[in-house]
């Protein structure tokens, strides 16, 4: 198997598992919750953005891996990771404007991995030698992409719910 076909069956795979974690016990108990409480873990999830910022200590990565492309990667998460953060705290303390912080973050940072994942896919970046960002790119990255979607999700739910309606579903 190429290191580019075992990377989409690892990615596949990996956003089925998070999308069955998601939907079968993460969203049944943050549904429960209002929705600033239920929104704060999701963007602390993403706070870990940080991680792929990993690639320049030493050793960790091949020196063939285009650095250009690593350069956009990590500093976008960085700054994903660091919005995130901001979210989170906007949203735990319930601040005025929380919600539309929450909204504009996950766009930005939305984006940022869809760009992410275009960079990673033309530098061909699995076919390099990525040491513990292989992790990254097949396991975490695909939960936040899931992430990302139930944070939309809440938002648009919350959105349509006649204020002061709790939104609540009932799960298998």
């Amino acid at each position: 198997m190429t290191p580019t076909a075992l990377m989409g069956v690892q990615m596949t795979l990996s956003i089925v598992l998070s999308a069955l974690v998601s939907v079968w016990y993460v969203s049944p108990a943050l549904n429960r919750l209002p929705v600033h409480s239920a929104l704060v873990p999701l963007f602390l999830v993403h706070a870990l953005r940080y991680l792929p910022s990993s690639a320049f200590a030493p050793g960790q990565i091949g020196p063939t891996v285009p650095r250009e492309a690593m350069d956009v990667i990590a500093s976008g998460d960085l700054a994903s990771a660091i919005l995130a953060l901001a979210a989170a705290v906007l949203l735990y303390y319930r601040v005025s404007g929380s919600i539309a912080a929450a909204w504009a973050v996950n766009i930005v940072t939305s984006l940022d991995w869809l760009y992410a994942g275009a960079v990673a896919a033309s530098n061909r970046l699995a076919t390099y030698p990525m040491g513990g960002n292989w992790y990254i790119m097949n396991y975490y990255a695909p939960m936040i992409g899931v992430v990302h979607v139930m944070i939309f999700a809440r938002l648009i739910r919350e959105r349509r719910a006649p204020a002061g309606m709790p939104i609540s579903r009932t799960s298998p």
